[in-house]
């Protein structure tokens, strides 16, 4: 799970386990550093992350024979709850919308209507925007008025 600045990793228990070893990484497959050593819980939240960033996390059980090998790689990236701006440019039949990169991982939303219907509920999500924070669309004079949001996952 992804919040605000954190990260809450579970995993299942290993029976010989007496403590966990959770590293991180921001590569994927990349060199991990230990995060935390000898953790006892299955449940762990790493705290004071980067908005915005995605990180990779293992995790390897421990006992006093030694460490296990490393769990397959999850990665997570979290996510500012704060409401923001959308950024509006137009140049060349084109519009970019930018937002924060804090704020990736949100989804950017449209409707279209004609003109003078004002706003309805037919939102759509914006295609593979959930995972950048700027997207460039042509535009289109027929669709009468656009509207656009960010929506949090």
């Amino acid at each position: 799970m992804k919040c605000d600045g954190q990260v809450i990793l579970n995993w299942n228990s290993v029976a010989s386990a007496s403590g966990y070893y959770i590293k991180r990484s921001l590569v994927s497959g990349g060199s991990y550093t230990a995060v935390f050593t000898n953790l006892v819980s299955t449940t762990f939240t790493n705290t004071g992350l980067a908005n915005g960033t995605t990180y990779y996390y293992v995790v390897s059980a421990g006992n006093p024979a030694g460490e296990g090998a490393n769990s397959s790689e999850s990665s997570a990236r979290p996510v500012s709850f704060a409401r923001t701006a959308i950024g509006v440019t137009v140049a060349d039949s084109q519009i970019q919308l930018a937002w924060p990169q804090d704020h990736t991982g949100w989804t950017l939303q449209a409707q279209t209507n004609p003109l003078g219907i004002g706003l309805s509920t037919n939102w759509a999500s914006v295609f593979e925007s959930k995972s950048t924070n700027q997207i460039i669309m042509g535009i289109d004079q027929a669709n009468g008025s656009v509207f656009y949001r960010l929506v949090y996952p």
